[in-house]
C-alpha cells in the first residue's frame, strides 16, 4: 500500500466515525426533545391538577369560614341554662367512663381468673389420665 492508499484508508475511518458520533448526537438530540416534550406536557398536567386543588381548597376554605361563622352566631343564642345542661351530659359521660373502664378490668380479671381456673383443671385431668393408665 502507498502512502496516498494509506492516507485515504484513514481519512475515511475518520469520515466513518464522524458519521457514527453525527448519528449518536443527532438520536440523542431527537430523544432529549421527545422528553421535553413528555415533560411540558407532565408539568402542564399537573399545573392544570394544582389550579383545580387550589380552587377547591380555596371554596372549602370559604364555606368553613361561613359555618364558623354561623356556629359562632349559634352558640352566643345559647342559654345559660343549655350551658349548664351540656356540663351535666359531660360530667354523666365521664362518669359512665369511668364505670365502664372499671367494669371493663373487672370482667378482665374475671376471665383470667377462669382460664387459670381451665388451664389447672385441664392439667389435673391430664394427670390422673396418666395415673390411670399406669
Amino acid at each position: 500500500m502507498t502512502d496516498q492508499q494509506l492516507l485515504t484508508l484513514f481519512v475515511g475511518i475518520i469520515a466513518l466515525c464522524m458519521l457514527i458520533i453525527t448519528t449518536v448526537i443527532v438520536f440523542i438530540g431527537i430523544q432529549t426533545v421527545k422528553s421535553m416534550n413528555r415533560v411540558h406536557e407532565f408539568i402542564a398536567h399537573v399545573q392544570n391538577e394544582l389550579s383545580f386543588l387550589s380552587t377547591k381548597a380555596a371554596v372549602t376554605l370559604h364555606d368553613v369560614s361561613e359555618l364558623l361563622t354561623h356556629l359562632k352566631d349559634e352558640t352566643h343564642t345559647i342559654s345559660e341554662k343549655s350551658v349548664l345542661a351540656l356540663h351535666e351530659v359531660r360530667d354523666l359521660i365521664a362518669y359512665i367512663h369511668e364505670e365502664t373502664r372499671s367494669l371493663a378490668l373487672r370482667a378482665s380479671n374475671g376471665i383470667a381468673k377462669v382460664t387459670v381456673g381451665t388451664l389447672a383443671i385441664g392439667a389435673l385431668s391430664q394427670f390422673f389420665k396418666k395415673k390411670n393408665h399406669s
